[in-house]
């Protein structure tokens, strides 16, 4: 029980922390932000500070899920390893958007984080159908967020 709780807290707590950093490293988000129009939902930057945060917590809840699972070793590392990978494309996301500031990017990178969460949530599924649902709303967040990237940079050209 003690190893499922320590890896459930470094699962959420990781990103967590690792997204803060970022995102007091990156200057001037606010006025950049401020200055975009935007698309409907105009979300206030608070919005996405508590969905990545809910995101984080139920990606924590299926990591640790899925590394207590059952399934072969071989495909839980395969699993894990793109898991990892998308959590990267994911905390960059943050950096291309507010820190280079260019939206076309930033669309682009969206539309890679999300068929990149696919692929987690296949595997993930696969390994525990729990794992996998737990992923759905990020799944969705991800489709938002090409949508909402998409429109920010068509908007703003």
């Amino acid at each position: 029980m003690e190893n499922k709780i320590k890896s459930l807290a470094f699962h959420i707590l990781v990103p967590i922390m690792l997204s803060f950093i970022i995102w007091m490293l990156i200057p001037d988000y606010t006025v950049f932000y401020n200055g975009l129009a935007k698309p409907a939902p105009q979300l206030p930057e608070e919005a996405f500070v508590i969905a990545w945060c809910a995101i984080y917590f139920l990606m924590g809840i299926a990591a640790t899920v899925a590394e207590f699972s059952e399934a072969d070793q071989v495909y839980k590392q395969k699993a894990f390893n793109l898991y990892y990978l998308k959590l990267l494309v994911n905390l960059l996301w943050m950096p291309v958007m507010f820190g280079f500031r260019n939206l076309f990017v930033a669309a682009v990178w969206s539309v890679l984080l999300f068929v990149l969460t696919v692929l987690v949530f296949w595997k993930f599924l696969k390994l525990n159908r729990k794992c996998g649902l737990l992923l759905l709303p990020y799944l969705l967040w991800t489709v938002f967020l090409i949508y909402y990237s998409v429109a920010l940079w068509i908007m703003n050209k």
